[in-house]
């Protein structure tokens, strides 16, 4: 996954212990807990989530510019795992399925390409971890209305006394849009938000991001104690050193989350994929005529 893809589903990573804190030091004294506040500590659980510790087998249907595809995913200990079920609105035909087989078994094979993936994981993962750090101190917050039970909408506006460093932090400074979160759990259920204003890059000559870019990521609780993205939704466009152009416009969203038992390895992955890719075709074959043309 790119950094910008790893910052829309990273944004939303919840943990599985609530934070209290000075929140509840505050309503102790009979004070309304601010809206920096709620942040602050849902925030806090992200970073100290112990999603990690769980893994999960899904579905996810990606959609952009380049490609319209349907895919089962795999989480391991060493990184995910995924088979290509549909592209461009079909199933796989024969050939389709045995180029995609032949792609799962030399990865599972190749220790290297299992290595390249893994790495590549957890410096996303590092970098959203400063990304998400930064956000309580790089907005002002305000409540939208009075909290409705356990959902609170939070308005999030640039805090001008903030400055950011970096590309990431520059551009995800430069937002404007809303938080809704669970105020009892202190998990983020959805943010979105949209680019006020271009952001330029050595005063343009470096590159810039465009102003009207938009995103969304919205999460679900999964059992008891996790949460998983289950929407990605980013439309941007810019460029970088003049040459590379910054095109992003995907919608990935992401269903049947079940869980994965403790140890998977890849080769392991590879069958729970096979399992699926077979139901999915036996579904399909079972299907009533027109039924996928129905189906949104």
């Amino acid at each position: 996954m790119t950094a910008m893809r790893e910052l829309a589903a990273g944004l939303l990573v919840m943990a599985a212990l609530p934070v209290w804190g000075q929140a509840d030091a505050a309503a102790a004294q009979g004070k309304a807990e601010t809206a920096r506040d709620l942040v602050r500590d849902t925030i806090y659980n992200e970073l100290h989530d112990r999603e990690r510790d769980s893994h999960w087998e899904y579905r996810s249907a990606c959609v952009s510019s380049t490609r319209n595809i349907v895919r089962e995913q795999v989480e391991t200990d060493e990184g995910p795992v995924f088979r290509i079920l549909e592209q461009d609105g079909a199933p796989l035909d024969a050939e389709q399925q045995e180029r995609e087989e032949e792609r799962l078994d030399a990865y599972v094979r190749d220790p290297a390409q299992i290595g390249r993936v893994l790495r590549a994981h957890e410096e996303d993962e590092a970098r959203l971890a400063e990304v998400m750090e930064m956000l309580p101190r790089a907005f002002l917050f305000e409540y939208e209305g009075q909290p409705a039970g356990d959902t609170a909408r939070i308005e999030f506006r640039p805090d001008p006394k903030f400055a950011p460093t970096g590309y990431e932090a520059r551009i995800v400074h430069a937002l404007t849009g809303t938080m809704i979160v669970n105020q009892r759990l202190k998990r983020m259920i959805d943010m979105r938000g949209t680019l006020e204003e271009r952001v330029d890059f050595g005063y343009g000559i470096l590159g810039s991001v465009e102003k009207g870019g938009t995103f969304e990521i919205h999460r679900r609780q999964v059992s008891a104690e996790h949460w998983k993205t289950d929407l990605v939704d980013v439309h941007i466009q810019g460029r970088v050193l003049m040459l590379k152009t910054i095109g992003k416009d995907q919608r990935e969203a992401r269903s049947d989350f079940r869980p994965v038992p403790g140890g998977t390895t890849p080769a392991e992955a590879k069958n729970l994929l096979e399992e699926a890719a077979q139901t999915t075709q036996a579904e399909l074959e079972t299907a009533p005529a027109g039924a996928r043309a129905a189906k949104p």
